[in-house]
C-alpha cells in the first residue's frame, strides 16, 4: 500500500500581511506582503530591499516537458534595493535573508520568476553570479530578457548559498571552514546482534551540547532547537530520566528505569558512530528527545532490506505535555527530517519505524509527505515502514 500525498488541513490558516521572525544569528526579519504580491524585507528593523511584481509574465512551467497549452505563466519579481542613498550593495549574506522571506510568503510556489533592477542594485552581477552558481535560480529558458531568472525554493530549503550563520544546520561536519565538500566515502564495517554489513565510514558528532539546527516555526510563532545531549548536563540528564520513566513515553520507548540505566543508554549512543541522540527545545526550554541515524548498519536495515549507503532515520518523544499538539508535532517531525536531509546531500530517503498499534501513527500519515509502505516485524514489536524521499520533501513539507 502507497500513500504519498498528506490529506490537506480542514481549514488553511491565513497567513498575515506582515511577519517577523528571528534567523539563526539572533537578527530579526520582517517581512510584508502588499496586496498585488510585492514583498518588502527589514532586517534589524532597517529597510533592506523590495520584490517588486511586475506586468510582465514568464512561463514557470517545467522547460522541455509541460505542453505549451497547458504552461503556467506567472509576474516576474524585481529585486531593488531600500536603501535611501542608491545605488548600494547588498550583502549575499543579507539577500539570502530576504529570501528566505520571499519564500515564506510564496510557500505554495515551486518556482517564481526574478530579475535584477540594476539601477538600484550596485552588485547586481554578484548576485547574479551567487544565484546561479549556488543553484537557488536558474536562467529562464524561455524569457526574452536574458536577465530573467527563476528562483527554486526546493533550493532554498536543502540550504543552497545559506551563510553559515544563519544556516538551519548549526554545526556541520565537516565545518565548511575546513572542507567543502561532504565527508568522503570509505568503506567501514559493523557486526552486531543484528547487523551484519558494510557500510560508509561516518563523520565524527558534534561535542555533547552543540547545537544542531535551530528554525523559527510560524505556525507556533516561537523557535525550535536540537542540541546534541549531554549526560553531564544536569537539565538535560534530570529532564531525560523524567520523560522515559513518565507512563505515556514508556508506553512507546520501554526505556523506564534507574539513572545507572538513563546513563548507559546515553553513554551508548554517544558511544555509537551510527546514531546520535539530540534534546529538542522550543524558545530554549526543553521539551523532548529525539535520534536520527544512519539506517545501513541499523537494526532497521536488516529487517526491512534496499537501504542506501546514507538512507537516514529518526524517533521521537515529546516528554512536556505544554509542548504537544498538531502544529508543534509537525514542526519537529518535519524538522527532524529535513536536519537529517541537510546534513548530507547523500541521503535520498529518510524512514520511520513506529509501533503499528502507537496513535501516533495516524498523525504521521496526515502531516509529512512520506509513503506508508507496509507493516513489518521486529523481535521486539510490529512496525509500520514510512519512507520519505528527498524530492517529495522538498516538494511538499509544511515548512512554516
Amino acid at each position: 500500500m502507497f500513500d504519498s500525498i498528506p490529506p490537506k488541513p480542514e481549514h488553511e490558516e491565513q497567513i498575515p500581511a506582515e511577519q517577523t521572525f528571528v534567523l539563526a544569528d539572533g537578527v530579526l526579519t520582517h517581512v510584508a506582503q502588499s496586496d498585488d504580491g510585492s514583498v518588502t524585507v527589514a532586517l534589524s528593523g532597517s529597510p533592506l530591499v523590495f520584490f517588486e511584481r511586475q506586468d510582465r509574465k514568464i512561463r514557470t512551467s517545467l522547460f522541455g516537458v509541460v505542453n505549451d497549452d497547458r504552461a503556467v505563466h506567472a509576474p516576474v519579481l524585481l529585486l531593488k534595493s531600500a536603501a535611501s542613498d542608491l545605488p548600494a550593495a547588498v550583502s549575499i549574506e543579507d539577500l539570502w535573508a530576504a529570501l528566505y522571506a520571499l519564500w515564506i510568503r510564496y510557500k505554495d510556489e515551486e518556482v517564481l520568476p526574478f530579475s535584477l533592477d540594476t539601477n538600484s542594485l550596485k552588485n547586481a552581477d554578484e548576485i547574479r553570479r551567487y544565484l546561479i552558481h549556488t543553484g537557488l535560480a536558474f536562467e529562464a529558458p524561455e524569457s526574452d530578457n536574458k536577465e530573467d531568472l527563476l528562483l527554486v525554493r526546493a533550493s532554498l530549503w536543502q540550504g543552497a548559498g545559506a551563510p553559515l550563520s544563519r544556516h538551519w544546520l548549526r554545526t556541520p561536519v565537516p565545518h565548511p571552514a575546513i572542507s567543502t565538500l561532504p565527508f568522503p566515502f570509505y568503506t567501514s564495517f559493523t557486526r552486531g546482534p543484528n547487523v551484519l554489513t558494510t557500510h560508509p565510514r561516518r563523520p565524527p558528532k558534534p561535542a555533547p551540547g552543540e547545537s544542531l539546527y535551530f528554525r523559527y516555526i510560524f505556525s507556533v510563532g516561537e523557535t525550535l532547537e536540537f542540541v546534541h545531549i549531554d549526560a553531564n548536563n544536569k537539565e538535560h540528564f534530570e529532564a531525560y530520566s523524567r520523560w522515559q520513566n513518565s507512563d505515556r513515553v514508556n508506553v512507546g520507548w520501554k526505556e523506564r528505569g534507574p539513572d545507572e540505566k538513563h546513563r548507559a543508554y546515553l553513554a551508548d549512543r554517544l558511544a555509537d558512530p551510527h546514531i546520535m541522540g539530540f534534546v529538542v527545545k522550543w524558545n530554549g526550554q526543553l521539551a523532548g528527545y529525539g535520534e536520527m541515524a544512519w539506517v545501513k548498519e541499523d537494526p532497521m536495515g536488516t529487517y526491512v532490506g534496499g537501504l542506501g549507503d546514507y538512507d537516514q532515520g529518526t524517533h521521537l518523544l515529546i516528554g512536556e505535555e505544554r509542548f504537544r499538539g498538531r502544529h508543534r508535532f509537525t514542526a519537529v517531525m518535519t524538522s527532524m527530517k529535513h536536519m537529517c536531509f541537510l546534513r548530507d546531500p547523500r541521503t535520498e530517503i529518510v524512514v520511520g519505524e513506529p509501533r503499528a498499534d502507537l496513535p501516533i501513527v495516524p498523525r504521521l500519515k496526515a502531516f509529512l509527505p512520506q509513503e506508508f509502505n507496509r507493516e513489518f516485524e521486529f523481535p521486539h514489536k510490529r512496525s509500520v515502514y514510512f519512507v520519505l524521499r528527498r524530492e517529495r520533501f522538498f516538494q511538499a513539507a509544511i515548512l512554516y
